[in-house]
């Protein structure tokens, strides 16, 4: 069963650290405050004689928010190649897509600086989670790059579209995995963790809503899926209301600098656009190949946005205290 739109509060957190230029240690130390040391070139919070250190938390849950996006945007290009939409952007992004997940389940498991994320994992929970992830991708994995190779390839593609609820219940769990572990009072404070969630359940909803307005035109979907793109269509709409405005009773901030506002506002700019096409094919109506297409671009656009500003929440998560 999918999950419903809660967002769920984390203590309270004090600290992050902030890389700055290479210049010398006691020029830093003039600029640092009272409560901050420098250590290992790096600007640190100093509490109670320990330090701060930037371990990639926040990094590492955007990480988990990306493999639950790519659960539903590798469902949603199969569907769009296997029906003949889009096709040169649903290949390019199928291809990305399987290619992208690989590396950074990988990068989970065992660090990769050049993503942020410091190490590999080392809670041993965690770890099995991963590496029972990637088993259950695999197979998932071999059927999307053998619908790349033939779009007419109807078992693998049906292999896919049976992935995706699967998937996105496997990434879901990795990410409150994830979320458990690294959510702790020394890196990321609750309000940040809220910001970089609802952001990323947006830019899922953008894929889940591309997969399963794909099954309902093609004439796959039932009124299960229909439902289901319903349900997807409140998430987005409920979590892009909530960045844009804030919602205090669940801890969610409203646009904290001039980027991230700006980014929701092209966020929301066309999304006008978007819900008309969406309740075009929510009404049964045989919509156009054009308003398909559309359709699938203007999600796909929307995707990278959501994604920019989910890097957004994530830098600004990073700020010194």
């Amino acid at each position: 069963m999918r999950s419903e739109f809660v967002f769920e509060t984390i203590g309270a957190v004090i600290a992050v650290a902030m890389s700055v230029p290479s210049v010398a240690t006691a020029d830093l130390n003039q600029l640092a405050s009272p409560k901050t040391v420098m250590e290992g070139g790096r600007l640190v919070l100093a509490q109670q004689f320990s330090f701060v250190e930037d371990t990639g938390a926040a990094n590492r849950i955007v990480a988990g928010d990306i493999l639950r996006t790519l659960s539903q945007e590798i469902p949603a290009a199969v569907c769009h190649l296997h029906n003949n939409v889009d096709v040169a952007e649903a290949r390019e992004l199928l291809s990305y897509s399987v290619a992208k997940f690989d590396a950074v389940a990988l990068a989970l498991l065992h660090g990769n600086e050049e993503m942020g994320i410091i190490g590999g994992e080392t809670r041993r929970k965690t770890v099995v989670e991963l590496e029972a992830l990637i088993e259950t991708w695999e197979p998932k994995r071999i059927a999307a790059m053998a619908v790349l190779d033939d779009p007419t390839d109807a078992t693998a593609a049906e292999i896919v579209y049976a992935s995706a609820d699967e998937m996105l219940e496997k990434t879901y769990h990795l990410l409150s995995e994830l979320e458990g572990e690294y959510a702790n009072p020394v890196e990321l404070l609750a309000s940040d963790m809220m910001l970089l969630e609802v952001s990323g359940r947006m830019a899922a909803m953008t894929q889940r809503m591309a997969y399963e307005a794909c099954r309902v035109w093609s004439g796959d979907g039932d009124a299960h899926a229909l439902a289901e793109l319903d349900k997807s269509i409140s998430i987005f709409e409920a979590s892009m209301d909530a960045l844009s405005n804030g919602m205090p009773a669940l801890g969610v901030l409203a646009p904290p600098t001039p980027e991230i506002e700006a980014n929701l506002e092209d966020v929301a700019s066309d999304w006008e656009i978007l819900s008309g096409y969406l309740s075009e094919i929510r009404s049964g109506a045989d919509v156009s190949l054009q308003v398909r297409e559309d359709l699938y671009h203007r999600l796909a656009l929307k995707l990278y946005k959501v994604e920019e500003l989910e890097e957004l929440y994530q830098d600004y998560s990073k700020r010194v205290y």
